[in-house]
């Protein structure tokens, strides 16, 4: 039985061919005698020898820097050639810009799958980097026990019917409001419908019931309320007041019972991020015009415009 061993993966390394060569040509040892020494089989020796010679004025002789060379050249030339190209990159990299997910521009190709696109990322590969992509960083949320708030406004989202809740209806929405800046300015309402995530923004003056409550009046001549769903903050006090529909109030530190809703909102903060001072009536229908219009995976990859003008 043989006493070497040549295991897959265990190339020479340089040191061992520093080694052959001052075996080889200045210790004139055998092929077998220099296997036996690194413990590789004498045919591994004969194919580097072969490999690694050079041709100088009056003979040859083996280089293990030669031989390195043309070992490191091979190498490079192993594995799949990447699927990624400058047009390829180019769509991809616009895409991210234009504030869509991976997700979304996977639907635009063909030949590659998301995991690739996000090692691409990783990689360095591309001309957008991973901190360009929408919420890089995620964390383990928290359990949170369901606290009551301390001033009901009405009807607890516990008694909110299970058809609401499943999303069986269409009608039922979500509200919320969305503050561009600490200092007392324009503010945002939102409304998400449930079923079909379709989005309603409103620029409006101040955070106040009375603001909220002009912004609903004028959207009821155009939208269907059968139910609203929102937080405990004092601009919701006098929902009632102005709707003809039943209002729930989620638990106290509970947004995720409005889940779709608060989606929305980091959805928009992609354009509006915290801080911004101004904005206007035309950049924010813009805004709504396009998460109306941007694929939902939920659905299909379908838009909430197309889900809504079904419903």
């Amino acid at each position: 039985m043989h006493d070497y061993f040549n295991t897959k993966g265990k190339e020479l390394t340089y040191t061992e061919r520093q080694l052959i060569e001052r075996w080889h040509n200045k210790e004139k040892l055998s092929n077998r005698q220099i296997a036996q020494r690194l413990n590789k089989a004498p045919q591994t020796i004969h194919h580097e020898l072969k490999r690694g010679q050079v041709q100088l004025k009056t003979k040859t002789k083996y280089s293990a820097t030669h031989a390195q060379e043309y070992h490191s050249a091979n190498k490079s030339h192993c594995g799949r050639h990447s699927k990624l190209t400058p047009n390829l990159n180019e769509t991809i990299s616009a895409g991210v810009r234009d504030k869509k997910s991976l997700e979304v521009i996977l639907q635009e190709l063909t030949g590659v799958c998301l995991r690739t696109l996000y090692h691409w990322v990783d990689k360095g590969w591309l001309d957008v980097k991973y901190h360009h992509l929408l919420y890089p960083h995620y964390k383990k949320a928290k359990k949170l026990r369901k606290i009551q708030p301390k001033r009901p406004y009405g009807l607890s989202i516990d008694q909110r019917p299970e058809e609401i809740n499943q999303r069986e209806a269409f009608g039922h929405w979500e509200i919320d409001t969305v503050l561009l800046t600490k200092e007392k300015n324009d503010c945002l309402l939102t409304l998400t419908e449930r079923q079909t995530r379709f989005e309603i923004i409103r620029l409006i003056p101040d955070k106040t019931s009375a603001s909220v409550n002009r912004a609903l009046l004028t959207l009821q001549e155009e939208v269907q309320f059968k139910s609203l769903t929102s937080d405990n903050g004092r601009e919701f006090a006098r929902l009632h007041e102005v709707v003809p529909c039943p209002v729930y109030y989620c638990h106290a530190y509970a947004s995720f019972e409005r889940g779709s809703n608060e989606n929305h909102n980091r959805m928009i903060r992609r354009f509006l991020p915290k801080g911004t001072k101004q904005t206007t009536v035309q950049a924010v229908a813009k805004i709504e015009t396009w998460m109306n219009h941007y694929p939902r995976k939920m659905f299909k990859y379908q838009t909430p415009f197309q889900m809504y003008r079904g419903g």
